[in-house]
């Protein structure tokens, strides 16, 4: 009977321990492109070929260039195509104006990732966040660190960089372009808003308000927005900026 005891409770230990073992790499999860983007010791470094990234005035000038010769050939609302990699310029620029943070290098030490995909007629924001870097920045006091902090009191996470993504449908709102019906992947596990919100103790009202407000990402009056494969399709008119 003794044997018997001992070899099921040494069983329920195996199982606790693999499920242990899922939970922790779903916890520590990092995306591919985040992994294969980061330097490795003794890497010898090469002549880079992906052309230079626009900066986000430049992209802005593609854009009044584009409405300006569609508009001069008679089309009063005009269509502009961008890439995934011209949208995630645009994404983390607005972040970095809107919470005034005065340089690429004070924010890619908050955000040490990040990458916009399109994906069945989805905007995918992924980042890789330092949430000790985000609690600590003296401009985003307030709710954005608590916020963090928030992400900081899960045990799963601690003081490890974390990946969130967001993944949501493009529509207009107040002429500026939004996200709607979000869905969250937070390290490797997907969740609604309400179940991120219960997990974190803040309201589903915060969160959405932080996912889903209107964002001024091109120098246009929206009035339409759709991905189309791997572009999206931007139409409105231009405006000052």
């Amino acid at each position: 009977m003794l044997k018997r005891l001992l070899w099921v409770f040494g069983g329920a230990l195996g199982i606790v321990f693999i499920v242990l073992i899922v939970v922790w790499r779903q916890a520590t999860y990092l995306p591919s492109w985040y992994v294969l983007s980061a330097p490795t010791p003794n890497a010898t470094s090469v002549q880079e070929t992906k052309p230079k990234d626009l900066t986000r005035e430049e992209i802005w000038s593609k854009v009044s260039d584009t409405l300006k010769k569609q508009s001069s050939a008679g089309e009063r609302v005009g269509t502009v195509q961008l890439n995934s990699d011209e949208m995630n310029r645009l994404i983390f620029s607005e972040i970095q104006v809107n919470e005034e943070v005065t340089s690429d290098a004070k924010l890619e030490k908050i955000i040490v990732g990040k990458n916009t995909q399109f994906r069945d007629g989805k905007l995918v924001v992924g980042a890789v966040i330092n949430l000790q870097e985000l609690t600590q920045h003296k401009e985003l006091q307030g709710g954005r660190a608590d916020f963090a902090q928030a992400f900081l009191n899960l045990p799963i996470v601690k003081d490890r960089p974390v990946y969130i993504e967001v993944e949501a449908t493009p529509i207009v709102k107040n002429r500026k372009i939004a996200l709607d019906s979000p869905r969250i992947k937070l390290a490797n596990v997907s969740m609604t808003v309400e179940e991120l919100s219960k997990y974190l103790g803040v309201s589903p009202a915060f969160i959405n308000q932080r996912i889903t407000r209107e964002r001024a990402l091109v120098p246009m009056s929206v009035q339409d927005v759709k991905i189309q494969g791997d572009i999206i399709s931007i139409s409105g008119t231009g405006t000052a900026r």
